[in-house]
């Protein structure tokens, strides 16, 4: 899939949960029906064109049989910080119908009303076929009985590795460590370091989406620990626990001990060979060089055993949208299980129908259906995402600055995780009233 959110570092400015992603600032959606035909906008976090295209092509099908209803279908690219800027048309009036959201944001939307709840459109559908979709995909975007958003893309992280540099530095091959249950983040830190020292201007593991720049890129990691940022709640900071501190003191001392991930500040270029390994989603494989060997393994097992991590991005209704029925109308037909299967060229879909060697292979063509099942078909299930809260645009700039003296070489893991709790544990107390 293209990249989603989930990379981007949300700015202060986005931090107004308590103002305009509330349920009484969303309230006001009229009925389509007394006004005839309307111009719906969906906003959306891509600018690639062919996503455009087949969203343009799936719209115009609909603006063909339901004209009554719909006049337009306008997909609109939000330029600058796809957030602030959602956020900023919402609280201003602005709103756009429907809006493509990042699983960091799923809890804060849902839980402030942001998102109307379309649960009853998708069962009523007899082309949806919610009984098609992937239960666990849907427990982000899913409260009391209500489902407020369809996560049409939900790809899973693994690890990208290049044998040919592997194999040059002697090293074993980490397919062959993951088929005999040997595939660890010990063992995966101890051949890139290896194998960067190997070939001098490589580098060794990358994390696609840099921890110095978003610290909750750091999951795929402290995930094989058992660690979480907060409880189940979301009002108990746990980035002091043992579990994260056990974690992300071993990830800093694989960074500045043992070089077995780039440093802050690195560049290395997995896709031309310059670095032994890459932790990314399946999407990542389009801009890899043809003449590489290389693998898409799952991530590694750490203490707490092994634990796959999907990224998500869901659409969904925004209820203070002027044409709520009409956006929700549109958006079952967008995502039903004949258009699910379109956008599934792009996007790993969270259909049980969809998730096959075959439909995975459209969106990724230079994946082995070895790879495809192991690392995306056989994860998504049980897969955990990535951190959310109810109140993380408020939380998430706070953390982030505290990371910030956690890259250098003599920084305390234990201290920065500490004082991460002290500065955010108000907050999410509060969010619990």
């Amino acid at each position: 899939m293209n990249k989603s959110p989930r990379g981007m570092r949300y700015a202060a400015a986005a931090a107004i949960a308590c103002g305009a992603l509330t349920m009484s600032a969303c309230a006001g959606g009229t009925d389509p029906a007394a006004d005839g035909p309307v111009d719906l906008v969906m906003a959306v976090w891509t600018t690639n064109e062919a996503h455009l295209a087949l969203f343009d092509e799936i719209a115009d099908a609909y603006v063909a049989d339901h004209g009554d209803e719909v006049s337009s279908i306008t997909f609109q690219p939000l330029a600058g910080n796809y957030l602030t800027t959602l956020t900023t048309q919402i609280a201003g009036g602005s709103t756009p119908d429907l809006a493509w959201v990042a699983e960091a944001n799923a809890t804060e939307f849902v839980k402030n009303g942001v998102l109307l709840d379309v649960a009853d459109y998708f069962k009523e559908s007899k082309d949806f076929d919610l009984d098609d979709v992937v239960p666990s995909s849907l427990e982000l975007w899913s409260d009391d009985g209500g489902i407020y958003a369809y996560p049409f893309s939900t790809s899973p992280f693994g690890v990208f590795v290049n044998r040919d540099l592997v194999a040059a530095a002697g090293q074993p091959q980490p397919a062959d460590l993951l088929a005999e249950n040997k595939w660890t983040w010990d063992a995966a830190a101890e051949i890139a370091a290896a194998t960067a020292a190997a070939t001098p201007g490589t580098g060794p593991i990358v994390i696609g989406t840099a921890p110095d720049k978003q610290w909750d890129g750091l999951t795929t990691v402290w995930a094989g620990w058992g660690a979480a940022p907060w409880d189940a709640a979301g009002t108990t900071c746990t980035f002091d626990s043992k579990e994260m501190t056990d974690a992300v003191s071993w990830y800093h001392d694989q960074i500045y001990s043992a070089s077995a991930f780039a440093k802050p500040g690195e560049t290395f270029s997995f896709g031309s060979g310059g670095s032994a390994m890459l932790i990314a989603q399946m999407s990542s494989s389009g801009g890899i060089d043809e003449s590489m060997q290389w693998d898409f393994l799952p991530l590694p097992a750490g203490p707490a055993g092994q634990t796959d991590v999907v990224g998500q991005a869901a659409i969904g209704v925004i209820a203070k949208s002027a044409h709520p029925e009409a956006a929700a109308n549109f958006l079952t037909y967008f995502t039903d299980a004949q258009n699910a299967a379109k956008l599934a060229q792009f996007f790993p879909a969270p259909r049980t129908s969809l998730l096959t060697v075959d439909t995975l292979q459209q969106a990724a063509p230079a994946l082995s259906p070895e790879q495809i099942q192991q690392t995306v078909i056989d994860a998504i299930p049980d897969a955990i995402t990535k951190a959310n809260s109810s109140i993380y645009s408020q939380v998430s700039p706070v953390i982030q600055t505290n990371f910030d003296s956690l890259w250098t070489p003599d920084a305390d893991a234990a201290q920065v995780l500490g004082d991460v709790c002290t500065a955010i544990q108000p907050a999410l107390e509060k969010s619990a009233g």
